[in-house]
């Protein structure tokens, strides 16, 4: 990258200084060495916001540790400047802890010293251009996150003064995002948020949504896969897709009810020592798979013993081959349900306490698992014994595979978030002493009730929509069979966009959570609209090359030349809306995330029953239109429901229901 001259010289502006002030201050051969070495590679940095990033760095030592007071002890002074020297001067700004800062703080407050001379004055004028650093004086273990990656030191908007940095491995881009700097360089921002709060919101959601993405490439691939076996195959497995959802829909809702709370206490726990030392962090956690398995296994043998007479009856009653083949595929998922509500679970507990990269992982190996056991029954392996079982093979693999993920959710659990208070004990000893009722790690009576009341509304409104979707495959199969396999690969295809967007709402949604839980409400609010802005604008690319090139990437999944035709041009109008179903998505997970699921859930339901649902049926039965009049007001109604969820965030309701 060229370097101007410009920026050349305040950098060695800004060395220079640092390196004054360390030789004016006892001139000890170490320091001198390490600022040496800083100045002489100044020239060498490969970027200028690398630059800025180590001589922003360096003076905010210099600035603080040059403006010691008199009542300072010089050992205090030495251990300081030695734990600063491994952490700080090496760029590593996000190792930085509470403790530092809290002496970079009272050393600026204590000083006291007029400059009277040239240098005293360069040093002075340095230390007024860096900001005040505001920090919370709070405690952490070895194990926990550095200071910078918790919710109690969020980067703040454009307007803001203080020091803005991200989150885990970004401080080259937190350092240069700074609205300070000494060159007076304006915040670097991309479509207007600034590029620290960028690294945060992709550092919470590229782990979920690199699992959503597997999850969409394992529909892909197993829709790939079926489309082998006929156009009746693709119909069978996307009606038995949706019923298996709408199935275990209501046990879903726990994810976003789990990761509210758990949010919320994450943040908590993080300003209230006393209050993380209690371990209540993982007890929404432990609530939600009680309920699961209270309400999973009864609801998921029902299901399995009557999906022969509701799959014809409600499902697929217009074609008998369809039908049965949807009934074997929908029985061998519905034997997954109970650990899909656990999995569920889970996501929302390590979104909360941001560690998304557990889910990313489990989906990894849910997928593999799923795609070598789902080929190997889909077609059958005569050498290993495996017989060939068509479209119920792909539904044994994938409730296999879902089983295999609780496994490792489970595992993860004892693994990492003990501490929190995962586990079932009714009573823990220490010492000898047990320990009073309210430290058991067993939820209580109060507890599963209030995350009953939180995930209920969201668990209604997934079956209500997982009820709408099968709908709209009734209005659909009134067109042709034709019509039913295009719109299974469409709603495919159109989860390419949707769930990347889908996890960058959970990462709005905990990241919304947590300044809650730390009590910064501003910066809960400024959230979602950052996290829109930047969904949109990588959603408008990979929406443009699907409308560009619909019918190569609908002939991977179609091999009937009519579907394909069919739904070229939905596919294309799916593309062109990408951007607003980014905003849909992200601020209605934004707003479940801050716990407001009664509104998100009355908007929903309304939409979709009263909006989408009628008309799309009145298109067909009465005006005899076919999938594109179909699918276009699908898309348009999602739009406008995205438009209406921003409408609501904006209005800030959703502070009067949590009393802020």
């Amino acid at each position: 990258m060229h370097i101007s001259l410009h920026d050349k010289f305040v950098i060695i502006f800004a060395y220079s200084i640092a390196f004054v002030a360390c030789t004016q201050q006892g001139k000890e051969e170490k320091k001198n060495k390490y600022i040496t070495r800083f100045y002489l590679s100044a020239l060498m940095m490969p970027t200028t916001t690398a630059m800025y990033s180590h001589s922003r760095t360096i003076t905010m030592i210099i600035a603080s540790s040059s403006s010691s007071s008199s009542h300072s002890s010089l050992k205090s002074r030495e251990v300081n400047r030695r734990r600063l020297k491994s952490r700080a001067c090496f760029g590593n700004i996000d190792a930085i802890t509470n403790s530092d800062l809290d002496f970079f703080a009272a050393r600026r407050r204590n000083t006291t010293t007029t400059p009277t001379t040239p240098m005293t004055q360069m040093r002075s004028r340095a230390r007024k251009s860096l900001p005040m650093v505001l920090t919370r004086s709070t405690s952490r273990d070895e194990d926990e996150p550095p200071y910078f990656d918790r919710p109690t030191a969020f980067p703040k908007t454009e307007n803001s003064g203080d020091v803005a940095f991200g989150g885990e491995g970004s401080s080259s881009d937190s350092a240069s995002s700074s609205t300070s700097s000494l060159g007076g360089e304006m915040e670097r921002t991309f479509v207007g948020v600034p590029m620290t709060r960028v690294t945060m919101v992709l550092s919470n959601a590229l782990p979920v949504m690199g699992g959503m993405v597997s999850q969409n490439v394992l529909n892909l691939v197993d829709a790939a896969m079926i489309a082998r076996l006929g156009t009746v195959a693709v119909a069978a497995v996307g009606l038995g897709s949706t019923a298996n959802f709408q199935c275990q829909a209501l046990l879903q809702g726990v994810s976003s009810a789990v990761q509210a709370i758990a949010a919320r206490s994450y943040g908590k726990s993080m300003t209230d020592v006393a209050f993380a030392e209690k371990k209540e962090i993982a007890r929404p956690l432990n609530a939600a798979i009680v309920i699961v398995l209270f309400f999973g296994f009864p609801l998921a043998w029902w299901c399995y013993h009557n999906c022969a007479w509701f799959v014809p009856t409600y499902y697929a009653s217009r074609d008998a081959a369809v039908a049965s083949a949807t009934v074997p595929y929908l029985r061998a998922r519905l034997l997954a349900v109970p650990a899909v509500g656990i999995n569920f679970a889970f996501r929302g507990f390590w979104n909360a306490i941001q560690q998304p990269q557990v889910y990313m992982n489990t989906l990894v190996v849910m997928h593999i698992t799923n795609i070598t056991v789902s080929f190997m029954l889909i077609w059958g392996v005569p050498a290993l014994g495996v017989p060939k079982l068509g479209v119920a093979g792909a539904g044994l693999g994938t409730a296999f595979s879902v089983w295999v993920g609780t496994a490792m959710y489970i595992y993860q659990g004892f693994k990492r978030a003990k501490k929190y208070g995962f586990g079932f004990s009714l009573r823990r000893r220490e010492g000898g002493a047990e320990l009073d009722e309210e430290f058991s790690s067993f939820p209580t009576k109060e507890e599963i009730m209030l995350l009953i009341k939180q995930a209920l509304p969201t668990g209604i409104t997934n079956v209500l929509y997982a009820s709408a979707m099968v709908f709209m495959y009734a209005i659909v199969g009134a067109i042709s069979t034709t019509s039913v396999a295009a719109v299974n690969v469409l709603i495919n295809l159109m989860l390419v966009l949707v769930l990347p967007c889908m996890g960058m709402g959970l990462a709005a949604g905990a990241l919304s959570g947590r300044a809650l839980g730390a009590g910064d409400v501003e910066d809960a609010k400024q959230w979602p609209w950052d996290v829109s802005k930047i969904t949109a604008a990588g959603m408008s690319i990979f929406g443009l090359l699907i409308a560009l090139f619909p019918q190569p990437i609908l002939s991977v999944f179609l091999t009937d030349p009519e579907a394909i035709r069919v739904a070229t041009m939905p596919l294309r109008l799916t593309g062109l809306t990408a951007c607003g179903d980014a905003v849909s998505l992200t601020m209605q997970n934004a707003l479940l995330g801050v716990g407001d699921v009664k509104t998100v859930a009355l908007v929903s339901i309304l939409a979709q029953w009263a909006v989408f649902l009628p008309i799309a049926w009145f298109s067909v039965h009465k005006l005899n239109q076919g999938l594109f009049c179909v699918w276009a007001i699908y898309v348009l109604y999602r739009v406008g429901v995205g438009m209406v969820y921003a409408w609501l965030w904006k209005r800030g309701k959703w502070l009067d229901a949590l009393n802020v």
